[in-house]
């Protein structure tokens, strides 16, 4: 058992060691460096945050999430301060990194004549659906691929011209 062990970790270690010694690109070059290697840039690093004074109350757009464990051993989010006396940590984010937007559906008032009686009949958000059901989302992504036909067929017709 424990050669087996010895045998995966050494074929982990020269799998992960492969791309940066022997396995090269078209130009001769290794495929990855080690100097190539480094952590993502952030804007707001961890320890800034951290080092937020206590007294702070809040900010006015709101992008301070006050975390704590309550009396009970509920873990709390909050964007008030919480209890006096109470461990707390303070978190931040941007509220513009929403992936979808939300959609507000209109509410619409529709007229129905039934025989010589005019209905007036108010249509909400409930009687239309869901607007990301997955029919819409797919709809979507159709769109999105139709688009990137469409740019591609137009570099295209561009390249053609220029001769390139």
């Amino acid at each position: 058992m424990k050669l087996v062990i010895k045998m995966m970790v050494a074929i982990l270690v020269i799998g992960i060691l492969l791309p940066f010694t022997i396995l090269k690109g078209k130009d001769g070059a290794p495929l990855l460096k080690f100097s190539g290697l480094k952590l993502p840039d952030s804007d707001v690093s961890l320890t800034d945050i951290a080092k937020l004074p206590d007294d702070i109350q809040g900010s006015e757009d709101g992008n301070l999430i006050y975390q704590w464990t309550d009396a009970e051993g509920n873990l709390q989010f909050s964007n008030n301060l919480p209890p006096q006396g109470v461990e707390y940590t303070v978190k931040g984010y941007d509220p513009n990194l929403n992936v979808i937007q939300a959609v507000e559906v209109p509410v619409i008032e529709a007229v129905e004549e039934t025989g010589n009686e005019v209905e007036k009949k108010t249509i909400s958000a409930e009687d239309i659906g869901n607007p990301y059901s997955p029919e819409k989302i797919e709809k979507l992504f159709d769109d999105a691929n139709n688009i990137e036909k469409l740019l591609n067929q137009r570099l295209q017709n561009q390249e053609a011209l220029i001769g390139y």
